[in-house]
């Protein structure tokens, strides 16, 4: 009997359609409070919430504000 290999439709569904780049971010405890409070009540995970914060930023006046 034959194992593993791929199989269409197995395993985790990407949730972007172009690279991903893992990076380490620290942030202060009540920053992350306050990420995971929108991440819960939007139904995301912490990387989606961050890149939809950033999108919300930058759609504002097209640069971060720093």
């Amino acid at each position: 009997m034959a194992r593993g290999g791929f199989r269409e439709g197995a395993g985790r569904k990407k949730e972007y359609n172009e690279p991903v780049k893992k990076i380490l971010l620290g942030l202060p405890e009540s920053v992350l409070k306050q990420l995971d409070s929108f991440a819960s009540a939007k139904n995301l995970s912490r990387p989606k919430a961050v890149a939809i914060l950033v999108e919300q930023a930058m759609a504002q006046n097209g640069q971060l504000a720093v």
